[in-house]
């Protein structure tokens, strides 16, 4: 009886400890309930405001000044009309305002995106989230902006960008005039405005060299992102997470073993991340190497896949400690990873 009972408090004890430790990879509700305040700017709004006297220097320099890092990237980068410093950038942004195809497209843009409360919903829970698991890690501002089909997203020190007119719908016709492939104009929806931000902050935040030392490396670094997405936002479908069609990731499924027979055979997992490694980590139509059927970025889904298991025989690895494992062979060896 008494055996019986230490294995009966073992079992307690264990249960416990997976499900209130705080690396156990879920926020509990008390967090998920409190008060968080995600800052949210329109600058696409703030900057169209400027096209009815768009030559003013002091409005130039109001927004400029709204937008202190934000809008020199802009100018610079983003739609690449020059330093916003130049004297004579107020008649330059005038151009870019008064294009007739940048306002079709900004008409669009205002008509499904007049309230944004919906995303700033989903961003607010999955920050408050990442706040959680990461507390010393800054928390940047969102700015929606629109530029011409230039960015679906992009980062400063500070603040996270989401350029709206990469998302109006995959039957938006100027994506086919502007000769957009089709696999990148499926995930061009509304649905995919926070994932893709969100990749895109982590990413930036969390990428170092090391993981460019092989293709595992990158593959597991693409995975943890992924996983991390997945514990911000647990109710966001597998198919917006990786990007794929339902029909895609059953064919992931299905033919998991002989995808990861794939790698191994071919000695590709420690071979150097050079060119011919992208293929396995961007996005395409398919998987050169693999049947027609296969989605693109294989290497991202499988390398998810890895990330999960380890977590799963794991849960005492904080997401922080994770993503400071640059030991691609002890995360692969660790999680067990064996699809049969």
């Amino acid at each position: 009886m008494k055996q019986v009972a230490n294995v009966f408090l073992f079992l307690t004890l264990l249960c416990y400890f997976a499900c209130n430790n705080p690396t156990a990879h879920k926020v509990p509700e008390s967090v998920a309930e409190q008060a968080f305040d995600l800052k949210v700017n329109r600058f696409d709004k703030d900057l169209f405001a400027l096209k009815t006297d768009s030559q003013s220097i002091p409005q130039f320099k109001k927004l400029a000044s709204a937008y202190p890092d934000f809008f020199y990237l802009f100018t610079k980068r983003i739609i690449n009309i020059g330093d916003s410093f130049n004297p004579q950038m107020p008649g330059l942004l005038h151009g870019f305002l008064h294009d007739r195809y940048i306002n079709e497209m900004y008409q669009e843009v205002s008509k499904q995106y007049a309230d944004l409360s919906e995303y700033n919903r989903d961003l607010t829970a999955a920050f408050k989230a990442y706040h959680y698991f990461f507390p010393e890690a800054k928390i940047p501002e969102i700015t929606y902006f629109v530029s011409g089909y230039n960015y679906a997203s992009i980062t400063t020190a500070t603040t996270l960008g989401i350029g709206l007119e990469m998302y109006l719908g995959n039957r938006y016709e100027p994506y086919t005039l502007l000769e957009i492939p089709a696999y990148k104009q499926q995930m061009m929806c509304k649905e995919y405005i926070v994932n893709d931000a969100l990749q895109s902050w982590i990413s930036t935040e969390f990428e170092k060299e090391e993981d460019y030392k092989s293709l595992l490396h990158q593959m597991l670094f693409r995975g943890k992102v992924m996983y991390t997405i997945e514990k911000l936002l647990p109710d966001m479908p597998d198919s917006i997470r990786m990007g794929y069609t339902a029909a895609q990731l059953k064919w992931c499924n299905e033919f998991e073993p002989k995808i990861w027979s794939h790698f191994v055979e071919k000695k590709l997992l420690f071979a150097a991340f050079r060119g011919d490694s992208f293929k396995y980590i961007n996005e395409g139509p398919f998987t050169a190497g693999l049947p027609r059927e296969s989605p693109g970025k294989i290497g991202v889904w499988v390398g998810y896949q890895i990330i999960k298991k380890y977590a799963e025989q794991h849960p005492e690895v904080s997401l922080k400690q994770l993503f400071a494992n640059y030991n691609a062979q002890q995360l692969l060896t660790q999680s067990k990873y064996k699809p049969k």
